[in-house]
């Protein structure tokens, strides 16, 4: 009693201490669970989960060449793949015991008619060099469709395709090139051939998209040519375009179909020995192998990635001027009181009463600053982390006891480095012997006394 009696009255007394130590404890325990939390968050994904992953893999000309790609000159298809090249690697895959499914897209540029305008692009080209002002692709499976270069969209009218049937007619249009043509649901449509304006194809409307994000450089209303502009895309299933006539190997120009395969995998470790295969079948230099869903989701995990790296260097700076901060304080708490430890001691308190009372004043305020930010910590880390990194940072039961047992671990021994002034003083200093003057001797008495009866002025001189 006479312990927390006294530290309580302490403690009140300076509050001003008693409040910045608890502050400080508050801010450290919230700021390391914060921090924690955002890292740990960014190792799983980077590691744990990134491996979980079931990758995507496509072979693409490389930015290299693609930078060489001119719209209007029909000799860029001599980069396109063919079957017979994706039946070589995928050859070379299998050799190499790896297990893998796959889907395709197949694009080509169609003619516009009357039924149908594309939307007008900065250059204004030639369909005979162009092969056309839009673009046909068609998608095997829907897992196709989600991945469209062109950007994911959304049916805002009608339906979307039926990858299941047969449907020799149906596609899809965007939203604004129905605007520009007055088109609807139902509506049909007719392009012609790229290479052969003569050819024609009927289509009927079955839906109507639009794009959930913005476009590519290159792929808006910024395309160089019609075709480009993803808004001019017309999409149908692979049997549409297939049963039209337009999955072919021996064609020339722009008629010629390009082919994109996409590998779908188990594991990102089959991934990499996917790449490998697929090098060790000699793929050509101006080709790369690369993963559109890896890309997206380290594009995800980014701002993660990021605010992981900060919240180190930010958990190095808390710890050490928090820490700094705390050790002041106790030491201002204990300095300037040895008359008050000796005062207790002399009236007969033990020195282990009196460590206890200074530890007691430095474990509340740090304590219950501890307790109090390790639950503001908990309680508001998931939600500021998903608001700041667009990601999960999940609170763990281990990292909340381990921030408590280490925090209190700190507490404690502080509390020691507030019993110093206690343990090094010593009892033998407490109270000091009177100081005695000696007295003076007889013979120096005398000498003094003779000395000044020598020095009696004798009336003679006195009377001058």
């Amino acid at each position: 009693m006479f312990v927390l009696k006294n530290a309580s009255a302490t403690l009140v007394r300076h509050g001003w201490r008693t409040g910045a130590m608890a502050i400080t404890a508050v801010a450290i325990a919230s700021l390391t669970i914060f921090s924690n939390s955002v890292i740990d968050a960014a190792h799983t994904a980077s590691t744990t989960t990134y491996n979980a992953q079931k990758p995507t893999a496509v072979i693409r000309p490389t930015q290299k060449t693609l930078s060489t790609r001119n719209g209007a000159d029909s000799s860029w298809t001599k980069n396109h793949l063919s079957w017979e090249n994706y039946t070589t690697y995928a050859t070379a895959v299998q050799s190499a015991n790896v297990e893998f499914s796959y889907t395709f897209t197949e694009t080509i540029p169609v003619r516009q008619s009357s039924s149908i305008k594309a939307i007008k692009a900065s250059t204004s080209t030639s369909a005979d060099k162009t092969g056309g002002d839009l673009t046909w692709r068609s998608f095997y499976t829907l897992e196709a469709a989600q991945s469209n270069d062109f950007g994911r969209f959304k049916i805002v009218s009608g339906k979307h395709l039926n990858y299941k049937g047969q449907d020799k007619s149906s596609v899809l249009i965007s939203q604004a090139v129905a605007s520009k043509n007055n088109l609807k649901v139902g509506s049909t449509i007719t392009v012609a051939n790229p290479t052969d304006s003569s050819k024609t194809y009927k289509l009927k409307v079955r839906g109507i998209y639009e794009y959930v994000g913005t476009a590519q450089e290159g792929e808006g209303s910024d395309a160089k040519f019609a075709k480009d502009n993803r808004d001019n895309a017309i999409y149908s299933t692979y049997y549409t375009f297939g049963v039209n006539g337009l999955d072919i190997s021996d064609g020339k120009g722009w008629s010629i179909p390009d082919l994109n395969i996409m590998f779908q995998l188990n594991s990102v470790k089959n991934y990499n020995s996917f790449v490998k295969a697929v090098k060790k079948a000699k793929l050509p230099r101006k080709y790369e192998v690369t993963s559109p869903s890896l890309e997206k989701y380290e594009t995800g995990i980014q701002p993660l990635t990021q605010w992981a790296s900060r919240m180190r260097t930010t958990r190095i700076v808390v710890w050490s001027a928090g820490g700094l901060i705390l050790l002041v304080l106790t030491i201002l708490t204990i300095i300037r009181r040895r008359g008050e430890i000796a005062t207790a001691m002399l009236v007969g308190v033990s020195r282990g009463r009196i460590a206890w009372q200074f530890m007691v004043e430095s474990l509340i305020p740090t304590i219950l600053g501890l307790a109090l930010g390790t639950l503001i910590g908990g309680v508001a880390t998931p939600g500021v982390g998903m608001s700041l990194t667009s990601n999960s940072t999940p609170m763990h039961s281990t990292l909340i006891w381990m921030i408590l047992g280490c925090g209190f671990a700190a507490c404690v021994a502080l509390a020691i480095v507030s019993t110093i002034p206690v343990i090094t003083l010593r009892k033998s200093t407490l109270v000091k012997p009177p100081v005695h003057t000696p007295a003076p001797s007889t013979a120096t008495t005398a000498a003094v006394t003779d000395k000044h009866a020598d020095e009696t002025p004798t009336p003679k001189e006195e009377a001058r």
